[in-house]
C-alpha cells in the first residue's frame, strides 16, 4: 500500500449535468482541436486539490473538512458558460463555469481550502474560478476553431443542481485516464463525514 494518496476535494455532478456537460464536449469536439477529453462521469467541481497526503493523515482531512462545512448548508448549483485557460491565445484547458450567485459557493471552497491546507503539499497561489473541466489541449491543432467553438457557448446554460455533499476524493493517473474513489463524503451543514 502506497504511504500517500493523491488527494483532491470536490462536489460530484449529478447525471443531468454530466449529460449537458457531454452534449457540451460534442459541440467543441467539432472545431477539430488536439483535445483529451475528460470523461463526463469523471468530471467534478474542486474546490481544492491537496497533492500528496500521508494515508494516516487521510482521516483527520476529512474530519476537518466536515468541521469546516458544517455551518455550509446545501446550495443550488448549475453550469453555464463556457471559458478556456489561458483566456486569450490558444486553449489549454476547455471548461464550463458554475453559477451560484449569492457568494456561498466561494464560501464554501474558502473553508474547504483553509481546512485543507495542513495536508496539502503546496498553497494554491490562483484565485479560485468554478469550473468543469472539459479537456485539455495536447497541441494546438485548430486552437483558433476551438476558441471560436468555445467562445460559442459562452451563454449555454445546463440544469440547477443541489449540491448536499463534498467529497474527499482519491486519484489515481494511469494512461488510459484517471480513476475517483470517494474516501469521505461529507455533507454539507452537519457535523462528520457520512
Amino acid at each position: 500500500m502506497a504511504d500517500t494518496v493523491r488527494t483532491f476535494i470536490a462536489v460530484e455532478m449529478p447525471p443531468e449535468v454530466r449529460e449537458f456537460l457531454g452534449r457540451c464536449q460534442d459541440r467543441l469536439r467539432r472545431a477539430g482541436g488536439d483535445v483529451r477529453w475528460a470523461r463526463p462521469d469523471l468530471i467534478h467541481l474542486t474546490l481544492a486539490f491537496l497533492g500528496e497526503v500521508a494515508v494516516g493523515r487521510i482521516e483527520d482531512l476529512g474530519r476537518a473538512v466536515a468541521g469546516a462545512v458544517a455551518g455550509v448548508g446545501p446550495m443550488t448549483l448549475r453550469p453555464h458558460g463556457a471559458g478556456r485557460f489561458p483566456p486569450r491565445g490558444a486553449p489549454r484547458v476547455v471548461w464550463v463555469g458554475i453559477e451560484e450567485p449569492s457568494g456561498r459557493l466561494l464560501a464554501l471552497q474558502k473553508a474547504v481550502a483553509d481546512a485543507a491546507a495542513p495536508f496539502a503539499e503546496k498553497a494554491e497561489d490562483r484565485a479560485y474560478q468554478a469550473h468543469l473541466t472539459l479537456g485539455r489541449a495536447k497541441t494546438g491543432k485548430n486552437a483558433a476553431a476551438l476558441g471560436q467553438a468555445v467562445d460559442a457557448l459562452a451563454d449555454e446554460a445546463g440544469p440547477a443542481f443541489e449540491a448536499r455533499e463534498v467529497v474527499v476524493m482519491k486519484s489515481v493517473l494511469a494512461p488510459g485516464g484517471p480513476t475517483y474513489t470517494a474516501l469521505a463524503r461529507i455533507a454539507l451543514g452537519k457535523e462528520g463525514p457520512c
